[in-house]
């Protein structure tokens, strides 16, 4: 008996840029595949956060499109990213924090260009610290270590995404559900900072003017109490995400013609043979889902007057 294929669902992060206020957003170039994609679907969710959410629109459509706890800041990424279950995890990012007076800024972590070797002296020597909170370590790329204990239960978690893009208090990074928690939780990265400042891996980054790790993050805690798999029909674009900082128009736009190559092509084509499909376009606040209509006949949809993509920025 075959199994009928999923039903496709592309994301699409940063459509539009956090810029400040009053800053032009750059023009989307000609895109007549989306063009022609959206005369086939119809708005079906919308999702707006404010801008001390602690995690962005596409990170909820995201875990609301793999059936993840969406609340923002306590979604499993952890867990579900490394089928985990029954244990509660978080990842343990090396980072380097711009410490202000009352608020932190993280840099962010491609700026560190931290090795595996680096990475793994590290994890080494902040793992006993770790141990002796009842939390185990293990190394799954320079960049990202995963752990696990009952320390982490319960935790509200900024998005490294959401604190690269606005400076945050040390409240803030990661809520304990209790008092006790919180404290051991302030006092283990007070311990890990103590422990990075003197460490031989800073110490040769600082002779080579390189950013020291000075921090770990902690990101994505929670606990699934099974194990889930990821929709095989869910594709996120990530042609747009994490584009420089001073990027020309000629990137912005050739990033969304990869889009349209790679993802919309694909998709419409899927409309057009009568699949039920799902487009999330994402903003820095709000994320707007569209769908095929299963009530509609393809031929109906096709004669309802389309969405103009000027109104699809202005949701964003």
């Amino acid at each position: 008996m075959s199994v009928a294929p999923a039903s496709p669902h592309v994301l699409i992060p940063d459509a539009v840029l956090a810029l400040p206020a009053g800053a032009a957003q750059p023009p989307w170039p000609e895109l007549p595949t989306l063009r022609a994609l959206v005369g086939h679907l119809r708005p079906s969710a919308t999702l707006a956060l404010d801008d001390d959410s602690p995690a962005t629109p596409f990170e909820v459509a995201l875990a609301r499109a793999h059936g993840l706890p969406d609340e923002p800041g306590r979604t499993p990424w952890a867990a579900f990213e490394a089928g985990v279950a029954g244990t509660p995890c978080a990842w343990l990012l090396p980072c380097h924090w711009q410490m202000g007076m009352n608020d932190v800024r993280v840099l962010h972590p491609g700026e560190l260009g931290l090795d595996e070797h680096a990475s793994r002296a590290l994890l080494a020597s902040v793992e006993p610290l770790l141990r002796d909170d009842g939390l185990t370590l293990h190394y799954l790329r320079p960049d990202a270590w995963l752990a696990q204990g009952e320390l982490l239960r319960g935790l509200s978690c900024w998005s490294l995404r959401r604190a690269l893009a606005q400076p945050v208090t040390r409240e803030q990074l990661a809520q304990a559900p209790n008092d006790v928690q919180g404290r051991a939780l302030r006092r283990l990265q007070s311990e890990l900072q103590m422990l990075l400042y003197t460490h031989p891996v800073n110490d040769a980054r600082e002779r080579e003017r390189r950013w020291p790790v000075n921090a770990l993050w902690i990101g994505g805690a929670g606990e699934l109490p099974q194990a889930v798999a990821p929709r095989p029909g869910v594709q996120v674009c990530t042609e747009l995400l994490d584009l420089p900082a001073q990027l020309g128009l000629d990137d912005w736009q050739r990033a969304w013609r990869a889009i349209e190559t790679n993802a919309l092509a694909p998709l419409l084509q899927a409309v057009r043979g009568g699949a039920q499909a799902q487009l999330t376009l994402c903003g820095p606040r709000r994320a707007l889902t569209l769908s095929t209509d299963p009530g509609l006949p393809h031929k109906i949809m096709s004669k309802i007057r389309p969405l103009r993509l000027s109104s699809l920025r202005e949701q964003l």
